[in-house]
C-alpha cells in the first residue's frame, strides 16, 4: 500500500482537537475538542475533499474525551472530562441530544458499543463499569477493584468484554458482568499503560490476529482471541496514542511519536508485518480513524485534522483484454473488458497474481495456478512453501518467489507440454533439495522480462539474471527498499520504486555496485513502460498521472483508478476500489497521452500537413495510422491519399500501402469512396454506394440485346430481380421438354419410395423439387441410423440435412424444423462428450447432453448415460453422476448396481465447488457449467462451440438457420455455423 498526505482542515478558533471518529455507514466525522468543542463533518462524495456537512453540537462544557458511533442506529456517543455523556441522533438534517447522563465521580476512559448496536459498554477510569441499551436503560453495573480503568472492548460476537486496567493487566468478562478469566500479557517491556485496545468485529480467518492492544511505551500486542497465548509482540520504537483496524482487518494504523517528537504513522499487516511509516507534520497529534472503505485516513493534530489518501495493494492482472482481480474472500472474477463477459472462479487464499499476454499466474497458500484469459486452469503446481511474489512472461516461464528462495516454473501450454522448475537462493545460487532456504536479506520483490529477470532484496539489493543462460549479470543497491520493479519492451532499462516512493530508472548494461544516483520522481507509488515503445512509461504520483518520454515528462493527468496497459500512446487503468464482481464498462478508464491529444487537434483544427510536420518530430506507430486514416477521410482534398501513403510506409503497414495502390487505380470518386468506407468497417455504407453506382446494369441491356439466357439469369441474380427470373424460366423453349421428363423420373421415384431410405433416394427427391419427401426420408435414415448406434457425427449430419431440406418448403406439414435442429443439437454433443477435450469442456458437454437427452434415439440412452457419468465423475459432479447411474441402473441393475454403491458410499451425491456464475433471471449463484438454474429453472442459453453458458445478447451471434448461438470471438476462425453448418452471415 502506499499512503500521502491529500488535505487539511482548521477548527475555528484554533480549539485543539481531542478525539475523532469516523462513521463507516453514512460518512459522518465526529470531530471533538476542548472547552466542548463537538462537531459533525462530512466530505462531499467523489474524493474531492470539500465539506458538504459542517454542524456544531452544543452541549458539553469541557474538553470532548470520547467520541464513539453507533453504525448500526446512526447514533453518536460524546463523553467529556466532567464525566458528561451525550448521544445525538440526526433528524431532518440537524442533531439532537436524545439522551444525557452525568455520574459526577469520576471521568470516562473508554466506551464502547456492541456490533449489533444494541449494547453500549461505559468504563470510567474509577473502576466502575456501567452497561446499556440502545434505548437508554441500564442493563447492569458493576464496579471493577484495582487501579482503575483504561480501555474497553466488545468480542465480535458481543458474548464478552475486555478491560484494560491502568496498570496494563487485561481482564475478560462475559456479557452479564462476571468474571471470565485473566488474559495473558508476556514480554511487555516499559510502560504498561494501555493507550487504546481494538478488536476487529468483521470476518477473518481463524489463525488471523483481530484483537490489538496498544501501550504508551510503544509495545503492540496481537492476539487471535484471549484464549490462546501464541500472540505477537511488535516494538513499534515511539510512544504510542492510538490504533485502529482498517474495515477488513488486514492492516492496522498505529498512531504516535518517536523519540525527537515527529508525529508518525505506522502501518502493519495483521500478522505484524511493518508494511509503511507516514511522517504526518504539525504539534501535538492526538487521534485518528479510518473512512468507511479504508482509502483515507483522517488524523487529529493540534488545531486541525489532516487527511491522507491511501492506496492498497490490489491484488489484479491485465492481460490481453482480461482484467483479473479478488472478488470475494475466495472468488477471482476473470472479466473481458471488450466483451464485457465475466467468470467468477473459486480461488480461496490468493497472495498474489501477475499477467501477461494469454496467461497469468496465482498464488495462494499452497499452490501455484496457471490461468487463460476466460479464467480457464491451464497448469498448476503444488508448493512445499508458500509464494509471497509471482511474475510471467510471453514466453510462458513463471517466476515464484518466497521470502527465502525463488522458483522458475517453464509451465505447460498448447505448444509445450513438457514442464520444469528450478529453485535458487536469493543471491542466485542452485538450492538444493537438502539444502536450508534460510536468509537475512529476504526478497521484498521480482519482475521479469522474456529475456531479464530482477529480484529485490530487503537491504536494497536489485539482482538482474538472465532468463536464457540464468547467469547474474548485474548487482545494484539503491539504499533503500524496493517496492515494485519493471522492465521496458526490450529489456533495455528497468525501473524501480521503493518503499518511500522514489522512482528510479537503470540501465540492464549497469555495472556492478554502479551509484545509482538521485531519483526521478518522488511520491511515485505505481509505474508502468509501454509494451510498445522502450522510453515510455507511464507513473502514478499521488493522485496524478505523468507520462514520461526519455524521462521527460509531459503534462500531468488525473489519476484514476490502477495501471493495467499503455499501448499504443492509449494508458488504461481499472477503477478497482470501486469494483465488486459485477463488472460494467465504467470501471475501465482509458486515457491518451498528450501526443496523441495533440495530433488529433491538430488534424481537426489545423490540417494534415501540420499534423505531418509534428508527427515527424514526435515519431510513433499509432500517430502515423491516426494521420493515414484522417488522410483517407479526406482523401478528396489535395495530396490526401499521397499523405496517407507516406504514412503507412512510415509505420510499415504492408497492407494499408496495398489499399492505398488499389485505390489509386480507382477513377471514380464514389468507388473510392465506397473502398474507404469499407475500410472504416462502414459496410453499409459503402454497399449503398455500389448500389447506386449500379455497375451491373450495362451488363444487363446488352444480354437482352443478345438474347444470352445465361449472361440474364446471373444478371437478375445478382441484382436480386426474382420476378424477372421466374419469367425468364418460364419463357425459355426447354421448359416444356425438361417438364416431361421431369414427371417420368418423378414416377419412376414414386415406385422406390416405399423401399430402404438411402442418400440415393434423397439426392433424387431433391433433385425432382420435391424437399419434403426428400427431408422426411433424411429424417428417417437418421432414425435407422441412431437405433444402429451408428456415429453421433453421421446421425447429425443427416438430422442437419432434413432441417436444410424443411427450410426450402417451411410451410409444408409434417416435423417442424425447430425439432430436426434440436435432435442435430443432441448429436452433436454426444459426439463433442465422447471425443477427447479438457476436463472442465467435457463436463459442459455432459450437461448440455443431458439437456438434450429425450432428442436421442431410445437405443442411444444406454451410451449417452454412460458418458455423462464417466465425464461426472472425473470432475467430482457427483450430484450428476447420481443422476446418470439412477437411470443406468434402470436399465441394467447387474451391471451397474454395485458400481454405484461403490461409488457413492465415498461420495456423497453433490458437486464438488468450482467456478460459478450468477442466474440473469433469480441472481443465484450456480455452476458455470449447468443448463439451467437449480434455483428457478431458467434455461440458459448455450455456447454451440464451447457450451458455456452465454450472458449479453449484444456481444453474441445467432445463427439465421438454427438458431445456434455463441460468442462472436468463438468464430474468428470459423466459417460456417457449428451447428448446422450453414455459411457465416
Amino acid at each position: 500500500m502506499f499512503i500521502y498526505m491529500s488535505k487539511k482542515i482548521a477548527i475555528p478558533k484554533q480549539s485543539k482537537v481531542s478525539c475523532i471518529s469516523w462513521n463507516h455507514s453514512s460518512g459522518y466525522i465526529a470531530v471533538g475538542g476542548e472547552e466542548g468543542m463537538l462537531k459533525v463533518l462530512k466530505l462531499e462524495s467523489g474524493g474531492g475533499g470539500n465539506l458538504s456537512m459542517n454542524l456544531s453540537l452544543e452541549g458539553h462544557t469541557g474538553q470532548i474525551c470520547v467520541a464513539i458511533w453507533n453504525e448500526v442506529f446512526q447514533k453518536l456517543t460524546t463523553s467529556d472530562e466532567h464525566g458528561v455523556i451525550i448521544v445525538w441522533m440526526l433528524y431532518k438534517g440537524s442533531w439532537y441530544e436524545e439522551m444525557i447522563n452525568n455520574r459526577n465521580k469520576s471521568t470516562v476512559s473508554s466506551m464502547c458499543w456492541g456490533s449489533d448496536g444494541q449494547k453500549i459498554c461505559i468504563a470510567y477510569e474509577d473502576g466502575a463499569v456501567i452497561v446499556g441499551s440502545v434505548d437508554g436503560s441500564r442493563v447492569w453495573g458493576k464496579d471493577i477493584k484495582g487501579p482503575g480503568l483504561a480501555a474497553v472492548q466488545w468480542s465480535p460476537d458481543n458474548s464478552s468484554l475486555l478491560f484494560a486496567l491502568s496498570n496494563g493487566e487485561l481482564h475478560l468478562y462475559d456479557d452479564q458482568g462476571n468474571f471470565m478469566m485473566p488474559v495473558a500479557v508476556n514480554g511487555i517491556n516499559g510502560p504498561m499503560e494501555v493507550t487504546t485496545m481494538d478488536w476487529f468485529a468483521g470476518t477473518a480467518p481463524r489463525n488471523r490476529p483481530v484483537l490489538a492492544v496498544c501501550y504508551r511505551g510503544g509495545m503492540l500486542l496481537l492476539m487471535k482471541n484471549c484464549i490462546e497465548e501464541d500472540s505477537i509482540l511488535i516494538d513499534t520504537n515511539m510512544t504510542t496514542i492510538d490504533c485502529h483496524w482498517n474495515h477488513i482487518g488486514t492492516v492496522l494504523a498505529v498512531a504516535g511519536h518517536t523519540s525527537d517528537n515527529t508525529n508518525v504513522v505506522q502501518f502493519f499487516t495483521a500478522y505484524g508485518e511493518h508494511i509503511r511509516t507516514l511522517r504526518v507534520p504539525g504539534g501535538t497529534m492526538r487521534a485518528l480513524s479510518w473512512e468507511k472503505r479504508s482509502l483515507r485516513l483522517a488524523i487529529a493534530v493540534d488545531s486541525f485534522i489532516y487527511f491522507a489518501n491511501v492506496r492498497p495493494d490490489h491484488k489484479y492482472a491485465f492481460y490481453g483484454n482480461t482484467l483479473a482481480f479478488i472478488s470475494g474472500a475466495e472468488t477471482v472474477t476473470f472479466w473481458d473488458t471488450v466483451t464485457n463477459q465475466s467468470w467468477v472462479n473459486h480461488i480461496p487464499d490468493v497472495i498474489d497474481m501477475y499477467g501477461a499476454e494469454e496467461y497469468c499466474i496465482i498464488a495462494t497458500v499452497n499452490t501455484l495456478i496457471i490461468s487463460n484469459q476466460q479464467g480457464i486452469q491451464c497448469d498448476a503446481k503444488t508448493v512445499n512453501v508458500s509464494m509471497t511474489y509471482v511474475t510471467i512472461n510471453s514466453k510462458a516461464i513463471a517466476v515464484a518467489a518466497s521470502k527465502e528462495s525463488f522458483m522458475v516454473w517453464k509451465f505447460s501450454t498448447p505448444s509445450r507440454s513438457l514442464t520444469s522448475e528450478q529453485l535458487f537462493h536469493p543471491d542466485g545460487s542452485l538450492l538444493t533439495a537438502n539444502g536450508t532456504a534460510f536468509q537475512d536479506d529476504t526478497i521484498c520483490c521480482l519482475a521479469c522480462s522474456d529475456s531479464h529477470l530482477l529480484i529485490g532484496r530487503d537491504s536494497g539489493t536489485i539482482l538482474l539474471f538472465s532468463l536464457l543462460s540464468f547467469k547474474r549479470i548485474t548487482s545494484i543497491n539503491i539504499n533503500s527498499r524496493p517496492y515494485k520493479m519493471s522492465l521496458n519492451s526490450n529489456s533495455s532499462k528497468f525501473l524501480v520504486i521503493d518503499q518511500p516512493g522514489c522512482l528510479h530508472i537503470l540501465d540492464t548494461d549497469m555495472s556492478n555496485n554502479i551509484s545509482v544516483g538521485q531519483a526521478l520522481r518522488k511520491d511515485v507509488w505505481s509505474a508502468m513502460w509501454a509494451t510498445d515503445n522502450p522510453h515510455m512509461l507511464a507513473a502514478a504520483e499521488k493522485a496524478r498521472l505523468y507520462v514520461m518520454r526519455d524521462n521527460e515528462p509531459e503534462e500531468p493527468l488525473v489519476m484514476q483508478g490502477y495501471l493495467c496497459k499503455f499501448k499504443e500512446l492509449e494508458i488504461t487503468t481499472a477503477l478497482l476500489d470501486n469494483l465488486s464482481d459485477k463488472c460494467s464498462p465504467q470501471h475501465i478508464v482509458r486515457v491518451e497521452v498528450k501526443s496523441l491529444r495533440d495530433t488529433r487537434q491538430l488534424i481537426e483544427k489545423v490540417g494534415l500537413k501540420e499534423a505531418e510536420n509534428f508527427i515527424k518530430d514526435n515519431p510513433h506507430p499509432q500517430l502515423w495510422l491516426l494521420l493515414a486514416e484522417a488522410a483517407l477521410r479526406k482523401f478528396e482534398s489535395e495530396n490526401a491519399v499521397e499523405t496517407a501513403e507516406a504514412a503507412f510506409v512510415r509505420r510499415n503497414d504492408y497492407a494499408g500501402i496495398k489499399f492505398v495502390s488499389r485505390l489509386n487505380a480507382l477513377h471514380s470518386s464514389a468507388l473510392k469512396k465506397a473502398e474507404i468506407m469499407a475500410y472504416f468497417k462502414d459496410f453499409d455504407a459503402a454497399e449503398k454506394i455500389y448500389l447506386n453506382e449500379d455497375r451491373r446494369s450495362g451488363a444487363l441491356e446488352y444480354y437482352k440485346m443478345s438474347n444470352n439466357t445465361e449472361g440474364l439469369k446471373k444478371c437478375y441474380m445478382a441484382l436480386e430481380d426474382n420476378e424477372s427470373l421466374s419469367k425468364l424460366f418460364i419463357s425459355s423453349p426447354r421448359t416444356a421438354k425438361d417438364t416431361k421428363l421431369k414427371q417420368n423420373d418423378a414416377e419412376l421415384l414414386d415406385s422406390k419410395i416405399n423401399e430402404q431410405p438411402s442418400i440415393q433416394y434423397i439426392i433424387q427427391l431433391k433433385e425432382s423439387g420435391r424437399t419434403i419427401q426428400a427431408a422426411n426420408m433424411a429424417f428417417q435414415l437418421a432414425n435407422v441410423e441412431a437405433s444402429k448406434n451408428a456415429s453421433p457425427l453421421r446421425i447429425k449430419k443427416l438430422y442437419i440435412l432434413a432441417g436444410h431440406l424443411y427450410n426450402q418448403n417451411p410451410g409444408a406439414a409434417g416435423c417442424t424444423g425447430a425439432e430436426w435442429w434440436r435432435r442435430g443439437a443432441a448429436q452433436h454433443w454426444l459426439a463433442t462428450a465422447a471425443s477427447p477435450m479438457r476436463p472442465d469442456a467435457a463436463l459442459r458437454a455432459a450437461a448440455r447432453l443431458h439437456a438434450l437427452l429425450p432428442a436421442l434415439h431410445p437405443a442411444q440412452h444406454r451410451a449417452a448415460w454412460c458418458t455423462i457419468a464417466s465425464i461426472a465423475i472425473q470432475n467430482r459432479a457427483f450430484d450428476l453422476a447420481s443422476k446418470a447411474f439412477i437411470k443406468l441402473e434402470a436399465m441394467d441393475p447387474a451391471v451397474f448396481e454395485n458400481l454405484a454403491v461403490e461409488i457413492f458410499t465415498r461420495c456423497r451425491p453433490k458437486d464438488a465447488k468450482g467456478n460459478r456464475i450468477e442466474c440473469p433471471n433469480c441472481e443465484g449463484s450456480m455452476p458455470e457449467w449447468v443448463s439451467s438454474c437449480p434455483r428457478c429453472s431458467w434455461q440458459l442459453e448455450t455456447c454451440a462451440v464451447s457450451g458455456r453458458s452465454l450472458h449479453g445478447s449484444h456481444t453474441l451471434w445467432c445463427c439465421r438457420v438454427c438458431d445456434a448461438r455463441a460468442p462472436r470471438h468463438e468464430l474468428v476462425l470459423r466459417h460456417s455455423c457449428p451447428l448446422c453448418h450453414a455459411e457465416l452471415a
